[in-house]
């Protein structure tokens, strides 16, 4: 049998997504749930994610997608409010300077930490795994300010971590630095497809999952429209987040993981 960790990292994105993915855990086809605290939603959506997480206990893993780019997200740190105001940089901002070694380390740093806190506050649990939005986690400069601040967090377990790199020698690399810090990765694995065609998306997924690795995390972005996501996404990723749901909600979804030998970790 083949374990595998099907999650969604977007949790507090907005209401529809939210109810979306706690529908799919608590049914047990999700086995990871990712809040990314810095929305404005999160506030309100922690308590139902909190009462899920009493109710299902270990089989679903509950963590943070913490998020330093990107829109619908705003600073949870008063120095990095302080200093950038009420937006975060874009993914390329970041990506640059990294690149240069310009990165504003102890800000970033606060910010990281202050995210930790908050998960850890609202929820009253510590997180079971840590990620990073858009994939920042691949520059090893990122990556060292936030394994630093989940050591200084000193949770009585250390979180997983979720890697942004599919194999190869930045995987390794990833990997050794996450274990200098007393940290494993759960490796990455192909999203699932992101296509709006229910059919095409069952066919596929009958070999979505073969040769990977135990544990291997695959991300999925199920969700079901509301006002808010109608405002802030386009119509084309609205209707695949519709597609995963209503694909990862049917009994040929679980029968496809029965017959293929695939248990959710």
């Amino acid at each position: 049998m083949k374990r595998i960790t099907l999650g969604a990292l977007d949790y507090g994105i907005a209401f529809g997504v939210d109810r979306a993915l706690r529908d799919l855990a608590e049914r047990g086809r999700l086995s990871a749930l990712g809040a990314m605290v810095a929305t404005d939603l999160w506030p309100r959506e922690f308590r139902p994610l909190q009462e899920l997480s009493d109710q299902v206990g270990r089989r679903v893993l509950f963590g943070i997608n913490l998020a330093f780019s990107g829109d619908r997200i705003a600073p949870v740190s008063v120095r990095m409010q302080e200093t950038y105001g009420d937006r975060m940089f874009s993914r390329e901002k970041i990506q640059r300077r990294a690149f240069f070694r310009l990165l504003p380390d102890d800000v970033l740093l606060d910010e990281a930490l202050a995210q930790l806190t908050r998960y850890s506050v609202l929820m009253k649990r510590q997180p079971d795994f840590v990620a990073v939005r858009e994939g920042l986690l691949e520059r090893s400069s990122m990556a060292r300010i936030v394994f630093k601040a989940v050591k200084q967090a000193d949770f009585d377990k250390p979180p997983l971590v979720i890697s942004p790199i599919r194999s190869g020698l930045q995987t390794l690399r990833l990997a050794r630095l996450a274990r200098s810090y007393g940290l494993s990765v759960l490796p990455k694995a192909d999203p699932l497809p992101e296509i709006s065609d229910r059919e095409e998306l069952h066919r596929l997924l009958h070999n979505h999952f073969d040769g990977l690795s135990d544990r291997s995390f695959v991300a999925a972005i199920p969700g079901r429209p509301d006002d808010r996501l109608r405002r802030d996404e386009h119509r084309k990723k609205i209707a695949i987040r519709e597609c995963q749901y209503e694909v990862l909600s049917s009994e040929r979804f679980f029968q496809t993981l029965d017959k293929k030998d695939v248990f959710l970790n």
